[in-house]
């Protein structure tokens, strides 16, 4: 081969790995932004915890949001409104402060207006809390077998970063074994 043709083949082979990196690499570095969908779960202990997330991607939203708690008990009791904090436990997760739920069953409405309205209404049991576990016991382990749509996809960035590291290689060789074949 010339040294035309190297130079050829080995800008098509830059060209082609940078388009498939780019068709491949996840949307979620892309898609940020837009509407975004809020989880609320009970804390255990009579407090709400709450998770964002971008609807294109599947992200934990990152910027401030306002949610506020109302809740109603299924005996009439109400609670609320009382405001979420962002937690320190990461980014998209927003908790109450403390405790503002009495035992029972409750029908629970989180609502935010900032950047977007979101709201979610759940229902959701706050029952007395058990006795601490004793010295010795054993404890049950979390079923942690579902994946996360953000889990997704950082394994499809890793693809696309294994197939441009593969190609790069490839190229390499290619370009080596062509450069002893012409010598």
């Amino acid at each position: 081969m010339t040294r035309t043709a190297h130079t050829l083949f080995g800008t098509t082979l830059a060209l082609l790995l940078a388009v498939a990196f780019v068709l491949l690499a996840p949307a979620t570095a892309r898609a940020h932004g837009g509407p975004f969908q809020i989880v609320v779960t009970p804390d255990g202990a009579g407090g709400v915890s709450l998770y964002a997330q971008y609807v294109k991607d599947g992200h934990l939203v990152d910027e401030i949001i306002d949610p506020v708690v109302t809740a109603k008990a299924s005996d009439g009791r109400t609670a609320g409104p009382v405001s979420l904090v962002s937690s320190s436990e990461g980014v998209g997760r927003w908790v109450s402060e403390s405790p503002f739920l009495a035992d029972g069953d409750w029908s629970v409405t989180v609502r935010t207006t900032t950047p977007e309205v979101a709201e979610a209404t759940v229902d959701f049991t706050v029952a007395p809390l058990e006795a601490p576990v004793e010295a010795g016991a054993t404890a049950a382990v979390a079923d942690t077998s579902e994946a996360s749509p953000a889990m997704w996809m950082g394994f499809t960035g890793l693809g696309a970063g294994v197939l441009l590291v593969g190609g790069v290689v490839a190229a390499v060789l290619l370009r080596r074994r062509t450069r002893e074949h012409v010598a």
